[in-house]
């Protein structure tokens, strides 16, 4: 398409200019890398511990198989326990075993890892398989930017329907 200016010269348009700066492809070149960024939640980091807080659960399951409430109860952070007591949390435990016998496997229905900028959350679902019933948790493992210690930040226990 041309168009013609007051002294009739002909201007030709094109989108290879932009106002006379950037190029417009350069531009577009640079809105395709840099948008998926702020699609993906701003966010170039990748939560890297993954293999850690892997081991981390199965030393919970393994503890737990064993009855070991206290080697359980260590592997829990300070976050928890500021919305659980750890007694009352051992009681749950505790209870588990009087009620569904010992703990036989273990297996994974879901993992999700979710990095933020206060730490990296890995989130657990298992479905755990005991002597007399069977339940479902969901298990999530934090490691703050401010530690180096991963932990348990969060655990839900959901009864299975018999049937």
């Amino acid at each position: 398409m041309t168009r013609y200016s007051v002294a009739t010269e002909p201007v030709p348009l094109t989108i290879d200019r932009f106002h006379g700066g950037m190029p417009l492809k350069r531009l577009f070149i640079a809105l395709f890398f840099i948008l998926p960024l702020f699609v993906n939640g701003c966010s170039i980091y990748d939560a890297s511990n993954q293999v850690e807080a892997d081991q981390l659960v199965s030393q919970y399951h393994d503890a737990l198989k064993a009855n070991n409430l206290d080697a359980v109860l260590a592997l829990y952070g300070p976050e928890f326990f500021k919305d659980h007591s750890s007694t009352g949390w051992r009681h749950t435990l505790a209870a588990l075993h009087e009620r569904y016998g010992s703990l036989k496997q273990a297996r994974k229905s879901f993992m999700q890892k979710d990095p933020r900028y206060r730490g990296d959350y890995y989130i657990y679902g298992y479905t755990l398989v005991f002597e007399n019933g069977t339940i479902s948790e969901v298990i999530t493992v934090f490691k703050g930017i401010e530690n180096d210690k991963l932990t348990i930040a969060g655990h839900v226990f959901k009864a299975r329907a018999a049937g």
